[in-house]
């Protein structure tokens, strides 16, 4: 009889066998742990949702990455994070929880990506979130409890890369781009780096098709006229009607400029009012993507990149409080006893910056090939809660590690697989019943124990066990089994001893405990 077609798993997806699982359980457990110890207390939430929990917190740029479908007339999709639903959870049940709340969580999410090593379609997120705290005290707790949870899974050659939403959102504002355009920009911050202004300019066009320069016009400087001219236009701009118009005329009449008969001296004004105070969108977005190529070049350690942030800050008339912001946080990250982390700034970092309103960051580690590979990421958004339907306004910050990339970082750097302390091994039939009182002795003081069940002989039972890579191997046979004893091999160096029942738990766990340190 032929055997039937085989079906493999989804593309992206992936089962994870018991050496992996190990190393992952382990990573999962710690970091829960972790958090724990500073009182993020934990919450489970439902892995489907409505889609428009996720449309209306990450905008329409969520939904390619979606696994989305129709369920009985409603949009069902499965998480693609797990932000989203705490606060939705927060919004619908906890409100009445005193402030601040910390909470954790654990789970699977699920993204419509290019796989990648160690990045698959679905993966599994820890995190933390930090409800009804606003302030550098907390942003400062957040990035330490980050990177001394890695610390505490021995990874100590991190870099924490920190950037500040409002280097350009306070720029936007100030300069007064349409919503639409802003949007498009803070969604574009990091594709000037990566994809290069071209991309960006060309992607603008496609929303903005009025626009009259391209990116090598960028490389260029601002043509538009002499700084004192756009001083002027710009004062003009902020007058009244009536006092624009005084200014102008008063400005003809100084210089002995005058109508000749045919043109009325009003409507001339009124018509150069009316040109200047057009909105001049071009102008801005050039400005604007100006501004945001320089920016996106400042990263590097703070010394490196604070003074010329700041002159950059200076030139386009922009407030330093972001800068400050940085400041004070570095300082207060000392109170926690510091980071054994290298600290970086990047302006050029872009999270989700249309819906942070503060810290961004992100934890970094260099892998095998070189490259550097991101293990968490996180950062502060005040203002999700009240768009996901709070009641009020709740500062909120968190992150979250993806533990299949931490695991598969420690697995390249040797981490230790799943394998049984203890194999016990016994020899004829009449010994498993004392075999097995030896195994639940052991199991009682939490060491895990696999039994021999298949008759096999003590021989091929000690090849499995050191393939296996077992450390300890318990055989029991009749002589032990009458004096209550067993046969103890250390499978590292082959030795062998005679132990009582009622030592072994403390002869295993010395005997692990001196593989650990070895």
């Amino acid at each position: 009889m032929p055997s039937a077609d085989k079906i493999s798993a989804l593309r992206g997806m992936r089962d994870v066998f018991s050496a992996d699982y190990a190393i992952q359980r382990q990573v999962q457990d710690e970091l829960e742990e972790h958090l724990r110890r500073h009182a993020y207390m934990p919450i489970d939430l439902p892995i489907l949702e409505n889609t428009e929990l996720y449309l209306r917190k990450s905008g329409e740029d969520i939904a390619p990455r979606l696994y989305e479908f129709n369920f009985k007339s409603r949009r069902i999709a499965l998480r693609p994070e797990i932000t989203a639903s705490l606060l939705r959870a927060y919004v619908e049940g906890l409100q009445d929880e005193p402030l601040p709340l910390r909470l954790q969580y654990t789970g699977p999410v699920f993204r419509y990506e290019k796989p990648q090593q160690n990045r698959y379609r679905q993966f599994t997120m820890t995190g933390a979130e930090m409800l009804g705290a606003g302030g550098l005290m907390a942003d400062a707790e957040m990035l330490y409890l980050a990177c001394a949870g890695l610390e505490k899974l021995g990874i100590r050659r991190c870099k924490l890369v920190i950037g500040h939403t409002e280097m350009l959102k306070g720029f936007l504002h100030k300069l007064g781009l349409r919503q639409q355009l802003s949007i498009f920009l803070l969604r574009n911050m990091e594709n000037i780096r990566k994809r290069g202004l071209t991309f960006v300019v060309e992607s603008l066009r496609e929303i903005y098709p009025q626009l009259e320069f391209t990116a090598a016009d960028l490389q260029r400087p601002d043509e538009s006229g002499p700084i004192a001219s756009r001083q002027l236009v710009h004062a003009l701009r902020e007058m009244s009607d009536a006092d624009a118009h005084q200014a102008i005329a008063d400005l003809l009449h100084s210089l002995n400029i005058h109508m000749d008969a045919n043109r009325d001296e009003g409507e001339v004004i009124d018509r150069l009012l009316h040109k200047i105070r057009e909105d001049p969108q071009g102008p801005k977005l050039r400005r604007a993507l100006d501004y945001m190529q320089r920016l996106s070049r400042l990263a590097g350690t703070p010394t490196d990149v604070l003074p010329p942030a700041r002159r950059l800050l200076d030139e386009y008339d922009q407030p330093p409080q972001a800068l400050a912001a940085i400041e004070t946080l570095l300082k207060n990250l000392t109170l926690f006893g510091g980071l054994n982390a290298e600290i970086q700034l990047d302006f050029g970092l872009n999270r989700g910056l249309h819906y942070y309103t503060g810290l961004m960051f992100e934890i970094h580690c260099p892998a095998e090939n070189g490259e550097d590979i991101q293990l968490c990421g996180g950062g502060r958004y005040d203002n999700l809660v009240t768009l996901l339907g709070g009641s009020a306004p709740v500062p909120a910050l968190g992150f979250a590690y993806g533990i299949e990339r931490i695991a598969g970082l420690l697995n390249a750097d040797g981490g230790a697989h799943y394998r049984p302390d203890v194999y016990v091994i016994p020899i004829e039939d009449a010994d498993y019943p004392y075999s097995f009182e030896v195994a639940r002795v052991l199991r009682a003081g939490d060491f895990a124990v696999e039994m021999c069940i298949d008759r096999r002989s003590v021989k091929r039972s000690l090849k499995y066990a050191d393939r296996r890579q077992m450390p300890i191997v318990i055989l029991i046979g009749e002589t032990e089994r009458q004096r209550r004893q067993m046969a103890l091999r250390d499978m590292r160096n082959h030795q062998e001893q005679t132990v009582a029942f009622d030592d072994i738990q403390s002869v295993v766990e010395g005997l692990l405990a001196d593989h650990a340190q070895r």
